[in-house]
This record gives C-alpha cells, sequence and structure tokens, in this order.
C-alpha cells in the first residue's frame, strides 16, 4: 500500500473528528492520491430525499438540478434504498448498458461534464448514508485506485464512526429540510405538451431513445427493421431541430425543470 501521500490528511483527519472541518478533512484523505477534478457529498436515505452536504468545483446549479430532477435516477441512490450497502461503489459497477444512456449518466453526469465517479458510503445514523463522490471529467478510474480506496476502507470508516459517536444523537448535518423520497426511477415518460409535432409512432421512439435503449433493440421492440429506426431518428431530429441524442436529451431535461 502507497502510503507517502496521506499521513498528514491522516492525522488531520483524525484531529477532526466531532468538528466542523470532519467531512472535509475526511475528502482530503480519500482524494489524497487518487486523482480526480471536483467532489460532491451527498446523505442517501431509505425512506427521505436525499441532502446535498456540500461539493467542491461544482455547480451550485447542477446541486439544484439534482435535488429537484434527477436523484430518482441516480444509480447510488436506487441501490442505498434496494441494498443499503455501504462500501467503495465505482459507478460502472451499478449502471448497465440501458443506464449508461439514461437520465443520469446521460443527463445529469453529461451536464455536469462528469464521465466517471466513485462513492464512498459510510453509515451516518439512522437509516442514512453519508456518500462522498471523487468525479472526473475526461477518463475512468482505473482498478488499482478503486483496490487501493477498498484497502483504505477502514480507516474512512472508523473515523466517521468516531464523528458520529462524537456529535450525538441530535446532530445534523444539513438543515435542508428532508421530505419523503420518491422511489428511483429509470424509464422517463414524455409529457404531452412536449413535442407535439411527432408523430404517436416518433414519440414511442423517442421514448425508447430517453429511456437508453440502442437502435437494435428499439427495432425490435417495435417490430420493425434497423434503417426504419434510422429513419424515423433522422425525422425526428429534422423536426426538432437538432443534430445529436444528446441534444434531444438536453431538450427532455430543459422541459421538465421548466415545467
Amino acid at each position: 500500500m502507497r502510503m507517502g501521500n496521506i499521513w498528514a490528511p491522516l492525522a488531520k483527519a483524525i484531529a477532526a473528528t466531532g468538528t466542523d472541518r470532519h467531512v472535509d478533512c475526511l475528502i482530503d484523505l480519500i482524494g489524497a492520491d487518487i486523482a480526480h477534478d471536483l467532489v460532491t457529498v451527498t446523505r442517501y436515505s431509505a425512506t427521505r430525499t436525499p441532502e446535498f452536504v456540500k461539493h467542491r468545483r461544482f455547480s451550485d446549479e447542477m446541486v439544484r438540478r439534482y435535488l429537484d430532477n434527477y436523484y430518482v435516477f441516480d444509480p447510488f441512490y436506487a441501490s442505498w434504498r434496494r441494498e443499503r450497502r455501504l462500501g467503495i461503489m465505482p459507478l460502472k459497477g451499478l449502471a448497465d448498458e440501458e443506464a449508461k444512456r439514461g437520465q443520469y449518466i446521460a443527463g445529469f453526469l453529461a451536464q455536469s461534464e462528469i464521465c466517471d465517479e466513485v462513492g464512498i458510503l459510510l453509515a451516518d445514523g439512522g437509516d442514512w448514508c453519508l456518500g462522498i463522490f471523487l468525479d472526473r471529467s475526461t477518463m475512468s478510474f482505473k482498478d488499482s485506485e478503486i483496490a487501493l480506496l477498498t484497502e483504505r476502507l477502514p480507516v474512512f470508516e472508523a473515523l466517521h464512526a468516531l464523528d458520529i459517536k462524537a456529535r450525538g444523537a441530535d446532530f445534523s448535518r444539513t438543515s435542508a429540510p428532508s421530505g419523503p423520497g420518491a422511489s428511483p426511477q429509470q424509464k422517463p415518460s414524455v409529457p404531452e405538451s412536449l413535442w407535439p409535432e411527432l408523430s404517436l409512432r416518433e414519440r414511442e421512439l423517442v421514448q425508447l431513445i430517453l429511456a437508453g435503449h440502442p437502435t437494435a433493440n428499439i427495432a425490435a421492440r417495435l417490430g420493425i427493421t434497423v434503417g426504419t429506426v434510422k429513419n424515423h431518428r433522422r425525422r425526428i431530429y429534422e423536426k426538432l431541430d437538432i443534430t445529436t441524442e444528446r441534444e434531444l436529451f438536453l431538450q427532455f431535461f430543459q422541459h421538465r425543470m421548466d415545467s
């Protein structure tokens, strides 16, 4: 295990347990020798809406969009609601091919200019966990980096447990009100008010595109040829005055935020 870069942040993290510096020092320790472009810290509950604790080099506007629209598509939120599993969780371990083209990755992360992330999920009292996420904009995390975080996980867990013990049962990490959490979703629903210029068949195809289905899968589901799907897609793009699938997602998400 490489330890040269973490002794100083480890000492600071130990000293910070039970203080307002705990989460920041824990971030410094976790990311000490794991290259990353930005950090987000989120609390997940099995019953309540997520809470954003803090972030580094991340947009306040994207935080708002996440809490208003995207959290129900977050695979980490879905995993916590379903399995209550703690530990090191790479995004690639949660995202199947459909999810990779769906609302969280192709929508929220793309807008945030994030190409990969890894979460460190720590018990945070009751049915809550604290997720510290390292994010990258241009390259994926290597298996060796995930393995290094996994080796160090017991240290992260012990430090966070000490912080919880020092804080007491009444401590809250945020002051934001948290309502009942909505059920995780993956498949989008296109509202009738969006894209009225599309035919029923075209709207059906768009629904499948937004749900993450590739062209061959769409053809099989609709009982048409791959060539026919491509022709439909070309006409849809012409009607909507767009040229890429990404623009289709962005129009859909913008409508959700404006409605």
